[in-house]
């Protein structure tokens, strides 16, 4: 095992534990967590304060990734199925996230791995997933090109945005 990814566990480890953050700090978390994705999506250095922080280190954790990994993947198979007549649901943009399979899988593919991810990636995803009037979702037929340049800037987030330190 080499010593990146060695560090990358060890930086992934102390993401999955919140032990010792002060309880303000997580209420306040709790409470702004769309904003602080909003923040962290763009760029925002995640090192700057304790809620920012905190947020972070819950996005690249190992159970919000495993669960953004299973909303995507829970996407693409809806997208190759028949539509429900009649549901309350947002209807998912199916052409477009069939357009953006190989993407999603990358994406996917990133959020499974051990390896060290920035939380600033995790936090694009995490909008893409929760915005109904986003990409991922209705018929737009500009969608297509909008998610696939959405997934390729959270790629690039993923590998090569802030990291956290400590």
């Amino acid at each position: 095992m080499s010593a990146t990814t060695e560090a990358a566990r060890g930086l992934n480890q102390k993401a999955r534990t919140s032990v010792g953050v002060p309880f303000g700090t997580r209420v306040r978390t709790r409470l702004h967590r769309h904003k602080l994705d909003k923040e962290l999506a763009y760029g925002a250095d995640p090192n700057v304060n304790s809620v920012r922080y905190e947020r972070a280190r819950e996005l690249v954790g190992e159970q919000s990734r495993r669960r953004i990994a299973a909303s995507l993947e829970k996407l693409l198979t809806e997208a190759d199925s028949a539509p429900r007549a009649f549901s309350s649901r947002v209807p998912i943009a199916r052409a477009a996230i069939r357009d953006s399979r190989v993407s999603l899988d990358m994406v996917v593919e990133r959020l499974k791995a051990p390896a060290y991810i920035s939380a600033q990636g995790v936090a694009m995803i995490s909008l893409l997933l929760s915005d109904g009037a986003g990409p991922l979702y209705g018929n737009d037929p500009a969608h297509s090109g909008k998610l696939r340049r959405a997934l390729e800037a959270a790629i690039d987030a993923i590998d090569h945005g802030p990291v956290l330190v400590g």
